[in-house]
C-alpha cells in the first residue's frame, strides 16, 4: 500500500483572471477599472452582478452569504477540481449533489458547477458499474385471465 502525503496532481500556480469567458468580462472590467457599457440596462445588470464578486490578488472571488470567498475557476481548473474530488487520493466516487457541495466547501465556484458535476458522475465508468439497477417493474403486474382456458 502506498501512502501519499499530497494530491496526485499538484497545483503549481494560482489561477489568474482570464477574460476569455464572456459572462465575466464586464464584471472584471467594472471591478478593476469601473468601466460600464454605454447601454443603461446592461450597465445596471453588470452593477447588480458585480456586487457578489470581489478581486483579491488578481483572482476573482464570489462572495457567499454563509460561505467564505469562493475562488472562480475556469473550465480547465473546474474539470481538475471535480476530478480530484471525485476520483483523486481521497475520492469516494460520490454523487453529483455531494460533489457540488464538496467543491463549494473547498472554496471553488463557477456558473455551471452543478451541471459539470452531474456530467462527470454520469460518465464515470467505476460509478456506473456499481449503480443500483431497478429490477422491480414500474407498475404491479396484472394477471390476464381468459374465459375459455386451453380452448382451441
Amino acid at each position: 500500500m502506498e501512502i501519499r502525503g499530497q494530491p496526485s496532481t499538484e497545483r503549481e500556480q494560482v489561477m489568474k483572471i482570464q477574460e476569455q469567458d464572456k459572462w465575466m468580462t464586464p464584471i472584471v472590467r467594472y471591478l478593476k477599472e469601473e468601466q460600464l457599457s454605454d447601454d443603461m440596462n446592461e450597465a445596471r445588470k453588470v452593477q447588480i452582478k458585480a456586487t457578489r464578486f470581489i478581486i483579491i490578488d488578481d483572482v476573482l472571488h464570489r462572495q457567499g452569504n454563509s460561505l467564505p470567498y469562493l475562488c472562480w475557476a475556469n473550465k480547465e481548473e473546474a474539470n481538475y477540481v471535480l476530478r480530484e474530488i471525485h476520483e483523486g487520493i481521497c475520492g469516494n466516487h460520490a454523487g453529483a449533489r455531494s460533489l457540488t457541495g464538496k467543491a463549494l466547501g473547498v472554496g471553488y465556484y463557477w456558473p455551471t458547477l452543478q451541471k459539470d458535476a452531474y456530467d462527470l458522475v454520469k460518465a464515470c465508468d467505476k460509478c456506473l458499474s456499481f449503480v443500483n439497477i431497478q429490477t422491480r417493474p414500474s407498475e404491479p403486474m396484472t394477471p390476464i385471465t381468459t374465459s375459455w382456458p386451453f380452448a382451441q
